[in-house]
């Protein structure tokens, strides 16, 4: 695992709270009678999970601000309530003001490091990113996916095209859960006789009532289904020692495809030091098995907004596990360039550049793009700047 540290403070981002408990009218909620298909895994371990054994189950919320709101927290809060025996780690790693051209260069040290079960996804952007961020959590995890498509805040043809075609045949290529969002936001609207505004803060994000009003449109997918597989496309196999694979001579050989193995023992018992390989080498000479965690310092972690900072690092030589130090040594507003120094915990000091020009490290583990964010560089602190002065 990489980290970085960083040595810049800032304020904090607010974010509005949904509060729990008020009255809305609720939606004629929409027919999930044949959805939830490609969501049984998932619900699977939340459905079997029992008082002698609990199931972990992890899910992610990603995407940009709409995916920020704290909507999310209802939902947690409903599958904790109708599966209490499961352990339930539910994050929300969302960036607001992250379209999928800029989630996509965070996507990989997001949803490797938190490796889901689930993730519920959501975000505006073009359909190329767009469709790339389903593909490095298809590949980089065995998670299942489910598409949130936009809600109704005014009439738009993109976001007409997104929901009812293009996201739909994303759908269908990578097996992923579609959640109708727009139609029913729609026709709450319309029942209520309610415009666009009523439900919003602004031109799109969400009030309280919005809030509740989503969190009702996505539960009802969230449904134990045992008429479909448990587990269609096999994302996740178990072998028992002595049942489905067996020790020769304390050698245990198993062949696999996959992107991740837990060995587990059995009733608790630890048996002892093991040496483990992967096609005869150390599974840390595979350079798929390293990713970047977030950027933080000591004394705030509100990357990358009050944490200006690099959303994506690349590498050309292999990483190894270490942590990395990020130093600015000239920096002011409004930060369009500036100078910093890089150091890792074990590679040591590896070299110093400026944020207009492209950085290769000495070692060649730390590759940062030149530029902001907003002109396709690597780099976030000339856009935190200009939108919160940070």
């Amino acid at each position: 695992m990489l980290k970085l540290r960083l040595s810049l403070l800032s304020a904090f981002l607010l974010v509005s709270v949904f509060a729990h408990g008020a009255s809305y009218p609720p939606p004629v909620l929409p027919d999930t009678t044949h959805a939830g298909r490609y969501l049984q895994r998932t619900m699977h371990l939340l459905a079997s999970s029992t008082a002698a054994k609990m199931n972990t189950v992890r899910i992610l919320v990603y995407g940009q601000s709409i995916s920020e709101q704290r909507w999310w927290l209802e939902v947690k809060r409903d599958l904790i309530e109708r599966f209490p025996h499961a352990h339930l780690i539910m994050e929300n790693r969302s960036i607001g003001g992250f379209a999928s051209s800029l989630l996509i260069k965070t996507v990989e040290m997001d949803v490797s490091s938190f490796y889901p079960d689930l993730v519920l996804f959501h975000v505006y952007g073009g359909q190329q990113d767009y469709e790339s961020i389903i593909r490095i959590i298809r590949s980089r995890t065995a998670a299942e996916v489910a598409l949130q498509t936009d809600h109704y805040n005014r009439p738009d043809d993109f976001s007409d095209k997104m929901a009812y075609e293009l996201l739909p045949g994303f759908a269908e290529k990578y097996k992923c859960e579609l959640i109708d969002v727009r139609r029913p936001w729609k026709k709450y609207l319309n029942d209520h006789d309610y415009q666009p505004s009523q439900l919003l803060t602004d031109e799109v994000h969400l009030n309280e009532q919005g809030c509740f009003l989503m969190a009702e449109l996505i539960k009802p997918y969230l449904q134990y289904k045992p008429n479909y597989p448990s587990d269609e496309f096999q994302l996740m196999t178990t072998y028992r020692v002595g049942q489905d694979v067996s020790a020769n001579n304390g050698t245990l050989r198993l062949p696999f495809s996959g992107n991740r193995i837990d060995v587990i023992a059995a009733d608790g018992k630890v048996a002892g030091a093991s040496e483990v390989r992967v096609d005869g080498a150390k599974p840390s000479s595979f350079q798929g098995t390293y990713f970047m965690t977030r950027p933080f310092s000591d004394t705030n972690q509100g990357w990358p907004w009050s944490l200006p900072a690099m959303i994506h690092v690349g590498h050309d030589a292999p990483w190894i596990a270490e942590e990395w130090t990020c130093t600015f040594t000239d920096a002011a507003p409004p930060f369009d360039d500036f100078a910093f120094e890089i150091r890792g915990s074990k590679t040591g000091e590896d070299g110093s550049g400026k944020g207009s020009q492209d950085f290769v490290s000495k070692s060649k583990r730390v590759i940062i793009k030149k530029g902001d964010a907003q002109t396709g560089g690597d780099w976030h602190l000339n856009r935190s700047y200009a939108v919160l002065k940070t």
